[in-house]
């Protein structure tokens, strides 16, 4: 079985390459992850007076939040792949 995870194709295996490009991939989107959490503890006023001083605001956190999104699925797509294989070789 292959999945494809970005750039990655999964057979079966992962290389030490392919998973360390999946954890830095992880890694680089920390600040999304973190905006994600933030911007749900604010009020539609609170970001409403942020857009005030930062008009930016709402297209870089979504674009954040977007990529961080993406590296997770990634990761989860292979990690759901993982569960499946040792589910499989239980019998």
């Amino acid at each position: 079985m292959t999945i494809k995870q970005g750039n990655v194709a999964i057979t079966g295996e992962v290389t030490e390459q392919e998973a360390r490009q999946l954890e830095q991939s992880l890694e680089e989107t920390r600040s999304g992850r973190l905006g994600a959490f933030s911007l749900m503890m604010l009020s539609d006023d609170d970001i409403q007076e942020e857009m005030k001083h930062d008009p930016l605001y709402v297209s870089d956190s979504l674009a954040d939040i977007r990529e961080a999104l993406e590296a997770h699925r990634r990761v989860t797509e292979l990690m759901e792949t993982a569960v499946n294989r040792l589910e499989g070789m239980r019998g």
